[in-house]
């Protein structure tokens, strides 16, 4: 029979990657088993469409093929509508061309072409459409995954294929792109769907990272509304400085907590933090705590004063860099070999208390932080809860696995390092081992000036820890003012780095351990332990909160 030019041109240009796309490959392959014993009847054309009856459906074949429609009661791409496509296919390449057509289908649509076309396509889609429909979340979990890798895996040809694996799900591109599929079977444009086009304009530079974040629809913010947070949080504070901490009275408690509020609905996560750790310092100043600083004080009211007003004037990417995220994305992390090498107890000024656990992973050789952190500030007479866990099916609690290796397989991660608890990772426990079998040696610094990088702030925790073995030492005395106990750990060239801990309560069982430490081995002792814990700078000094100190690092009996 003689076909309509453009249907024509659609059926030869379709290939097997392109009907694929169309539904998926099971469709297609009924839908060649059908043929074997039923061969659709053809009853006519009208305009660039044909009709077929294939078994007791009736098809009606147009092109572009996606809009075909068939009588049967399916929405998508069926068995039927898809037999009547390859037989129409096949009666297309076995008969002559019209006058004035070529008769090899690969002038029709060399696959070359229809390539272009479909990279055309996909590059003029409007990016805040994807932008829109994503939001704020899934495209900055996006970007992470494009920049640290391995991302979605894109094959391109007449269609592109992405498979995105956290999803699970695998998208087909195909011009137009209202018919592409998705393995989650949605007849619309899903998140899928979006998700593997803004992928694709991504790697062809179609638009940049930077141009994503700088986005409004992405910022999900509104900028008179994040100005007004922020200028309510700097007024605050100048009053409170204006009036002087002698007269500051305890409702500024009350207001801290307000504005750590009004931050969180206005998503500022970084200054809700601020605010919450200026909070936690209020309380100390009110209840007299042994604890309170008043220079920490000052400090963190000028540091939340500082970001509010940079807050303000912020702009494009500056905004969300600044503004933070409430919670990182968990991204698949695969197989991870894991030490436990230390954990801390912790009760944090901006309103969380725990465990968090410390790990070293032996195959990308860096650090990774289970946080076991719970909210104080919703309910003041709620306790942070157990400080026993048990995670990933272990056979016990991670306290009990204290330098034991673990393997956990499909562990999820945040680019940061903090492991997720999520109950699809499955671990195993292996032996106990000291920490010097399983730490290489080049991890461990004897040259305290390498530390100096690791030390600034507002680097994650994860870059700032370290494992260091001191040639000596110098006993310092208790600081009884200023309630501070330190050590000086110098390294063959006298350069120093103190072991520094302020007390407070959930403190004093680090420091007796460090004073009966400094009892046992004199100045003059071999074989001083080696230190594991996080660097700061403080007064000029680099510093180091201990986390774990190892007496035996090798292990040697």
């Amino acid at each position: 029979m003689e076909l309509p030019q453009k249907l024509r041109a659609a059926l030869l240009a379709a290939d097997e990657e392109y009907l694929t796309a169309l539904c998926n490959r099971g469709t297609v392959n009924r839908a060649k088993k059908d043929l074997t014993s039923t061969q659709p009847e053809a009853r006519g054309t009208d305009g660039d469409a044909v009709t077929l009856a294939v078994g007791d459906a009736v098809c009606t074949i147009t092109a572009p093929l996606g809009n075909s429609t068939c009588s049967c009661p399916s929405s998508s791409m069926c068995r039927h509508r898809m037999a009547a496509i390859l037989w129409l296919k096949e009666q297309s390449a076995q008969t002559a061309p019209p006058p004035g057509e070529t008769a090899d289908p690969a002038a029709d649509a060399p696959p070359e072409e229809t390539a272009e076309e479909l990279a055309a396509l996909l590059s003029s889609y409007p990016t805040q459409t994807l932008i829109r429909q994503l939001g704020e979340r899934r495209v900055s979990a996006l970007i992470q995954r494009e920049r640290l890798g391995p991302g979605a895996c894109i094959r391109e040809g007449r269609t592109v294929t992405v498979d995105l694996p956290w999803s699970p799900a695998t998208v087909r591109l195909i011009a137009p792109l209202e018919h592409s599929s998705c393995t989650c079977h949605s007849r619309s444009f899903c998140l899928h769907k979006a998700e593997a086009l803004l992928i694709w304009q991504l790697r062809h530079g179609v638009v940049t990272a930077d141009a994503l974040l700088s986005a409004p629809e992405a910022a999900g913010q509104d900028g008179a509304e994040r100005r007004a947070v922020c200028a309510a949080v700097q007024n605050a504070l100048t009053d409170w400085l204006r009036t002087g901490l002698s007269r500051l009275p305890p409702s500024s408690q009350d207001a801290a907590e307000r504005l750590a509020g009004l931050c969180h609905t206005g998503s500022l996560p970084t200054l809700e933090r601020a605010m919450r750790r200026l909070h936690g310092e209020l309380q100390r100043y009110f209840s007299r705590s042994a604890a309170f600083r008043p220079e920490l004080l000052l400090r963190r009211m000028g540091d939340a004063w500082r970001l509010a007003g940079t807050l303000q004037t912020a702009e494009g990417p500056r905004v969300l860099e600044l503004a933070g995220v409430f919670r990182e994305e968990y991204l698949p992390a695969g197989d991870l070999q894991l030490y436990l090498l230390g954990l801390q107890e912790v009760d944090l000024a901006s309103g969380y208390a725990g465990t968090i656990y410390y790990f070293w992973e032996t195959q990308q050789q860096r650090y990774y932080t289970y946080r076991d952190l719970r909210p104080k500030f919703y309910d003041a007479r709620r306790q942070p809860g157990p400080a026993e866990t048990i995670l990933w099916a272990l056979p016990g609690t991670l306290r009990q696995m204290w330098n034991c290796r673990l393997d956990l397989h499909d562990a999820r991660a945040t680019a940061a390092g903090a492991l997720s608890s999520t109950a699809q990772c499955r671990g195993t426990l292996l032996k106990k081992s000291p920490p010097g079998e399983i730490i290489p040696a080049e991890a461990v610094t004897e040259d305290f000036s390498l530390l100096l990088p690791s030390s600034r702030t507002g680097r994650p925790e994860p870059e700032r820890l370290a494992i260091l073995r001191p040639a000596r030492w110098e006993a310092q005395k208790y600081d009884p003012v200023e309630q501070i106990f330190s050590l000086r750990l110098l390294d063959r060239e006298d350069r120093d780095i103190w072991v520094t801990v302020r007390y407070q309560e959930q403190e004093k069982a680090v420091v007796e351990v460090l004073e009966g430490l400094v009892q046992e081995k004199t100045p003059a002792s071999a074989g001083l332990p080696v230190f594991f814990g996080s660097l700061w700078q403080e007064n000029g000094r680099l510093c180091l909160y201990p986390i774990e100190y190892f007496s035996n690092w090798e292990g040697t009996p």
